[in-house]
């Protein structure tokens, strides 16, 4: 029957578009927590540079390096600012690649379930047809048997 050859291909299709999908759901996902960890890796550099400033302040600074301490923490808050921002748009990329591979997802089940029901049929319309020649196997046997029997 060409209508399950035809799902059976379209099904195919969509696990491998789903596969896909997955893949690339998987790799969103590492992209994001690399994102998450240069966040982290960030914050942490700057409490620390805080930290050092904060023992350099004990012993005394000059101007200048008060300066140069306030201008690289503002840089630090700048990066952080922006990584968060990035953080931000990785995440509405993986909500994205989940809701593409939930959607490939869900065709591919539609599909594997026409076909499943599409074998079902084929199935039972053979043992159908099977039936109906065993039956009219069986009826030419009796009308053979019964000619036979008549003509002695």
């Amino acid at each position: 029957m060409a209508n399950v050859e035809s799902m059976e291909m379209l099904r195919d299709l969509a696990k491998r578009q789903s596969d896909k999908a997955v893949e690339d759901l998987g790799h969103l996902r590492r992209q994001h927590r690399d994102a998450e960890a240069r966040l982290v890796q960030l914050e942490q550099y700057r409490d620390e540079y805080r930290q050092k400033l904060h023992d350099t302040l004990s012993s005394g600074v000059s101007s200048s390096q008060w300066r140069d301490f306030e201008q690289f923490l503002a840089s630090l808050d700048r990066a952080i600012e922006q990584q968060k921002r990035q953080l931000g748009e990785q995440q509405t990329r993986v909500d994205g690649g989940m809701h593409r591979w939930q959607g490939e997802q869900r065709k591919f089940n539609a599909y594997d379930m026409l076909h499943s029901r599409g074998l079902r049929e084929r199935t039972y319309r053979q043992s159908k047809d099977e039936q109906r020649q065993s039956d009219e196997m069986a009826a030419q046997l009796r009308r053979r048997q019964q000619d036979t029997g008549h003509g002695l």
